[in-house]
Parts: structure tokens; C-alpha cells; sequence
């Protein structure tokens, strides 16, 4: 670097936000915006009703303004910062949560008293906070994507790791971060530039790097040990206020998957067991929710059975339930129960095969069937005996876990859980024919078992019905 940029660089100050300061300012702006949305919502529910708008008709009606706090928890999934400084994403993340909010409403309204619930409020307030909202999110996002504003970020690694962290901060990071260049902890010297950014130094330069170009974060992605070297570096950069956040921790963020591939030896017994530890509290209600939810769905499968049962008679005979043997929490097989949808002997040499696209030993009734999600509905009753649950890692058949936990790191971590219904890697990836696949969505099984809680559970179930209305089962 030349001295005329050196001295240009000098005078970057250190700026940026870290993730959990946006967060922060993200929940205070959508519930200030949700407040001035209750108030104007009930301004216009004043005037369209025909009531005087006095400080007595706002006083009295000002439990309302409990729907601000709901808002804001509607939008939890949005304040992710891959969505929040996306304006697609954060329309859909509006969208989604005034959705939800409505149905909540509509079934109170159902089955409340009549005339206990207006109808007028409710709209006037959805209507205000969506548009507010996404007012306030574009001036969010105009502020602190602009160059001034943007996270500077130095990558510590210009091997495999580092090239990965790269890779997922220009595919899926945020617009307010920016990656300056990286760090190369084994040459000596170091090379000129890696995917186009340029190697600024190695270990023992990195204080004054950090300083000189006002970087704001650091990502340690190395393929080995940490250097003494480097260790006192990043020390130093500690001391100097700089962020230093592990590539793993990063891609959690961006992707909400964890790096089965660039994981520690050591990171089953450190981060990920404190952080599952600190959730099985919840494992009594979870249980509890799940014979709820099984009541449910055997309501369901009462009432669809004739129908189901008579199409897949009609299209290819009996038997109409399929059972196939699935490894369970712990490693303990159980029978999954399915309606059948595939032809009768699709496996006539007995060897497990992965299910293709388009796969041609699935029946006509059967293919509907997948695309409804209707064929796992019969697995209500496994969740019933205790096997399963509502959410949870699919569970796999015994030869593929076998063949899986040979080739993927990691890979027998899901069994630490009860099998679900639906999941995380469900939801966001689709049905996979291969052991890339498998990885994948293991990555996303390890994500849901260390951030598990009853409120994920919930925004998983409502992916799932969008993904069951849209049709897009296989």
C-alpha cells in the first residue's frame, strides 16, 4: 500500500454497528412505529365509526396499543440482518407478520362473543403498522448502508476457511457490512490479493492494519492453530475495540446454518453442547405441545382418511399406509407411518434408494399427495407414541445414517433430538437425493438443535403451512 493511501486511510475512524446494536435499534423503531400506527389507526377507527375523536374516546380505547408490543414481536424473524437491510425480504417480513396477526385475530373473532371485537380497528391498525413500518425500515436502511456507515471487516485467513468466509459474506451479508481484505497467516510474504481483495499482511501486521483502515470487526477463519503471533495481535485488537468473531459465529448469522465443514475437533463439547444444555428446560412444554398438536392432526386424519384412502385404492390398490423403519432420538429405530406413494415393491431388491425429482415409482395419487404434504400426515401418531415430534430433524432410514455419519462431520449430532414432523432444514432446503445435500441440511438440523426454542418451533410451523398451501412438497 502506497504512502499516499496509507496516509488517506489513517483518518478512517473505526465505525459500523454490530449485530446486536442493530437489533436493538430495529425493536425500538418498530415498536415506536407501532405505537404511532395504534394511535392513527384509532384516529381513523374515530372517524369512520362516527365517534367524536376527544381525549376520552382515545383514553378508553387505549388497550389497543397493547397491539404495538404484538407487532414488534411479529417481527423478530425481520430484525435478522440479512432481512432487515434487504428491501424485498423486509417487504415479504412485513407482509408475513401483519398476516399472522390477522389470523390470530380473525379466530379470536370467531369465536369471541358478538359484538365483543370491532372488525374496523383491527384492519386500520394492520394497514397503518405495514405501511410505517416499511417507511421506517427504508430510512433504516438508506442510513446505514451508505459508505460512512458500513462495518469495515477484516478477514483473518486466505486459506480454505477464510475463501469460505468470503464467499458467504458476498453471497448472503448484509449491504451495511464491507470486507477491506484479509489477513494470511501462513505466507510469508504474504500473497498480493485472494478473489480479488488484497492480502494486506500477515499475523504480526494486524494491529496496525486494523487501526490504520478503522475496522470495525475482525473474522478469525483460519485452517489451523492461531500463531502466538497472532494471538497477541488479536489481543491488542481487542484492547483497541475492535470486534474479533469467529468465521462459525458469522455464518450462523448470514446463513442460520452451522459450518459442519469448518468446525472445530473440539466445537461438539464447547459451544454447541452449553448452548443445546441451556434449552432443554423447555423439553416438558415442547412435549406437551407436541400431544397437543397430535390430537390435532388425528382429528385431521379422521376426517381426510376416506378421501385419501379412496384415491390411493383407486389409483394403485392397497395397501394404503407404508411403514419403513427411521432411527430415532438416540439412535433408537421406530417405525415411520406414511400413506403410501410409491408403486408396491419400489425397492424389490431390498437396497435403500434416495428419492429423485420427478421420481417415476411414485403413484399419480401419491404425487398429489407429496405436494400437499398430505403423505406425512399419518405420522401424527408416531408424535402420539413419543417417537416424533411436531419440529424437530426428519429422521432417516438406518442405512442412509449409517452411510452418512462416514462420510459427514458430525453427522449422528441430529440424534440428539427427537425426529420432526417438519424442521428447519425443511423449510429452507428442498428434498435432498445425495450426501452434499445431507450436508447441507444437516447444517441446518445442528442451527435448530442449538437455537431451539418454543417461539422457532412456532415460526417453523407457519413456514410449513406456506410451504403446504404453495404446494411445493416432493
Amino acid at each position: 500500500m502506497s504512502a499516499a493511501v496509507d496516509r488517506e486511510v489513517a483518518t478512517l475512524p473505526r465505525r459500523g454497528l454490530p449485530a446486536s446494536e442493530h437489533r436493538l435499534l430495529l425493536g425500538a423503531g418498530d415498536l415506536l412505529v407501532a405505537c404511532a400506527a395504534g394511535v392513527v389507526a384509532l384516529a381513523l377507527w374515530s372517524l369512520t365509526a362516527g365517534f367524536p375523536l376527544q381525549a376520552g374516546f382515545i383514553w378508553s380505547h387505549a388497550y389497543w396499543l397493547m397491539a404495538a408490543p404484538l407487532w414488534a414481536a411479529a417481527l423478530t424473524r425481520a430484525r435478522h440482518l440479512r432481512v432487515a437491510f434487504s428491501v424485498s425480504q423486509t417487504v415479504n417480513g412485513v407482509f408475513r407478520a401483519a398476516l399472522v396477526l390477522l389470523v390470530v385475530y380473525l379466530a379470536a373473532y370467531f369465536y369471541a362473543p358478538r359484538q365483543a371485537l370491532p372488525r374496523l380497528m383491527v384492519l386500520h391498525f394492520l394497514w397503518q403498522a405495514s405501511l410505517l413500518t416499511f417507511a421506517w425500515r427504508l430510512v433504516y436502511i438508506w442510513v446505514f448502508t451508505e459508505t460512512s456507515l458500513r462495518r469495515r471487516v477484516v478477514i483473518v485467513g486466505a486459506g480454505r476457511t477464510g475463501r469460505a468466509t468470503l464467499e458467504v459474506i458476498r453471497q448472503a451479508g448484509p449491504r451495511h457490512t464491507e470486507v477491506v481484505g484479509l489477513i494470511d497467516e501462513r505466507a510469508d510474504p504474504p500473497a498480493p490479493s485472494i478473489d480479488g481483495l488484497p492480502v494486506l499482511g500477515g499475523p504480526s501486521d494486524l494491529r496496525a492494519i486494523a487501526g490504520r483502515l478503522g475496522a470495525s470487526e475482525i473474522i478469525l477463519s483460519l485452517d489451523g492453530e492461531a500463531s502466538g503471533a497472532l494471538v497477541l495481535a488479536l489481543v491488542g485488537c481487542q484492547e483497541d475495540g475492535v470486534d474479533v468473531v469467529r468465521m462459525a459465529t458469522v455464518y450462523e448469522q448470514l446463513l442460520e446454518r452451522v459450518p459442519v465443514e469448518h468446525l472445530e475437533s473440539d466445537w461438539l463439547f464447547t459451544s454447541f453442547v452449553d448452548a443445546v444444555s441451556t434449552r432443554d428446560a423447555s423439553r416438558i412444554a415442547k412435549r406437551l405441545i407436541d400431544l397437543v398438536g397430535a390430537i390435532a392432526g388425528l382429528a385431521i386424519l379422521v376426517l381426510l382418511w376416506p378421501v385419501v384412502a379412496l384415491a390411493i385404492w383407486l389409483d394403485s390398490g392397497r395397501p394404503i399406509l407404508f411403514s419403513q423403519a427411521r432411527v430415532g432420538q438416540a439412535g433408537r429405530p421406530f417405525h415411520l407411518i406414511k400413506f403410501r406413494t410409491m408403486v408396491r415393491g419400489a425397492e424389490a431388491e431390498g437396497i435403500a434408494q434416495w428419492a429423485a425429482p420427478d421420481d417415476p415409482r411414485v403413484t399419480r395419487a401419491g404425487r398429489w399427495l407429496r405436494r400437499a404434504r398430505l403423505d406425512e400426515l399419518p405420522q401424527v401418531i408416531n408424535i402420539a407414541r413419543g417417537e416424533m415430534s411436531l419440529v424437530g430433524p426428519r429422521p432417516e432410514r438406518p442405512e442412509f445414517v449409517a452411510e452418512l455419519e462416514r462420510q459427514i462431520p458430525f453427522y449422528r449430532t441430529r440424534l440428539l433430538v427427537r425426529p420432526g414432523l417438519t424442521g428447519w432444514a425443511q423449510v429452507n432446503y428442498p428434498y435432498g437425493d445425495s450426501s452434499q445435500d445431507a450436508t447441507v441440511k444437516l447444517e441446518y438440523d445442528l442451527y435448530y438443535i442449538k437455537h431451539r426454542s418454543l417461539l422457532f418451533d412456532a415460526w417453523i410451523v407457519v413456514r410449513t403451512i406456506g410451504t403446504i398451501l404453495r404446494l411445493r412438497g416432493r
